[in-house]
């Protein structure tokens, strides 16, 4: 293998959690008297954090909205998420076989996500036991991806220079993150935005299928 540590963001790229997300977030939309959104608009809504995520979601609703209105609408997602996030959520066919097979060949795994970091370490947990070396979600103090600072603690914990290390992601925030971080990157179309897109957004690696992983890292 050309490196020591496969690191993989978890939404879109390891996991298919869409269906989680829509689910929870539509659960506390009604809890706050709001109409539920579609899976797609839920989709275009992922990318930087639980935060950003409700503020896009809030955004594509018409007229204005409150900091308090927000400040419910963040509580009341996150409550319901992290007692059901493993609802309606499953890895990605293939995304298995793959980290058996890169641990199987020495590699050290990571996963750094803008997921809180409960219910990231409780889906790693649960869907791939005994598999992950390091995860880390968001994390008070910690900036969130892209900046480098998650990927400077996943290096540092485990003792990778980032010229041993690959991140894995799907959108434009984890080729920020690869780039930031200075390590190379590979953006997989499997997840939660297209080849176009990506490219677009700078993109050098593409993976179309999980298996492709192995070959490119050999």
């Amino acid at each position: 293998m050309k490196y020591r540590l496969a690191c993989f963001d978890l939404d879109g790229t390891l996991m298919n959690t869409i269906g989680g997300l829509t689910y929870s977030l539509n659960a506390a939309r009604r809890m706050n008297g709001l109409n539920p959104q579609t899976e797609a608009q839920v989709k275009s809504f992922i990318n930087n954090g639980v935060e950003k995520f409700i503020e896009r979601s809030l955004a594509a609703d018409p007229g204005e909205y409150t900091e308090d209105h927000k400040a419910r609408l963040l509580k009341d997602n996150v409550d319901y998420y992290n007692s059901h996030y493993l609802e309606a959520t499953k890895p990605y066919n293939g995304i298995t076989e793959v980290l058996l097979r890169l641990k199987s060949e020495g590699m050290l795994l990571a996963c750094v996500t803008n997921k809180n970091d409960e219910p990231a370490k409780g889906l790693i947990e649960h869907f791939f036991p005994d598999l992950f070396d390091y995860v880390s979600g968001a994390v008070e103090g910690v900036e969130k991806k892209p900046s480098y600072q998650p990927m400077e603690r996943c290096l540092h914990s485990l003792g990778v220079d980032n010229s041993e290390a690959i991140y894995i992601g799907d959108t434009d925030t984890d080729i920020l993150t690869a780039k930031n971080a200075r390590m190379c990157c590979i953006s997989c179309t499997w997840g939660y935005k297209d080849r176009e897109f990506l490219m677009a957004h700078g993109a050098e690696n593409i993976c179309t299928e999980p298996l492709d992983l192995i070959n490119f890292m050999r």
